[in-house]
């Protein structure tokens, strides 16, 4: 199906690949059908863009690029309503606050998306911790990333 997206125009989406969100995204709950994009000649951004607003659209990221020791525990309510089996079914993205300069970007590690792949359901989920903020950098100091 073609539809209008908010950053790449007019697309045309495999409607097997539309995920839903059966809550909503929190601010945004009448938005319940989504598409994962990719960025043309970006493999580390994604697009999630809303199939019932095109205006509607997040630039979100795979956290573990970033922030490899990013780790928490699903509640059994999020992991009945997304019908996960098996971890390795589950994608977990953040949402990227994208700033100018860019390194002063954020992401959202208080509340990630996460994604039963196979099912085409996800929801996001607000950790109740306080390890984690809603506007953790980009761009940490050299100093504090991991040694490869």
């Amino acid at each position: 199906m073609k539809m209008p997206s908010a950053y790449l125009g007019e697309i045309e989406v495999d409607e097997s690949k539309i995920i839903t969100f059966p809550s909503g995204i929190p601010g945004f709950s009448e938005s319940k059908q989504f598409v994962l994009l990719e960025f043309p000649d970006n493999q580390m951004f994604h697009i999630l863009q809303s199939a019932d607003d095109a205006q509607l659209a997040f630039i979100i990221t795979d956290p573990y690029y970033l922030y490899k020791d990013y780790v928490f525990e699903l509640e059994s309510s999020t992991i009945e309503l997304l019908n996960i089996k098996d971890r390795n079914d589950v994608a977990i993205y953040t949402i990227v606050t994208v700033n100018k300069p860019f390194t002063d970007s954020t992401i959202n590690l208080k509340a990630p998306i996460v994604i039963h792949v196979k099912e085409n359901l996800a929801k996001q989920v607000v950790l109740q911790t306080d390890a984690y903020s809603s506007r953790t950098p980009i761009n940490r100091p050299s100093h504090e990333k991991e040694e490869k």
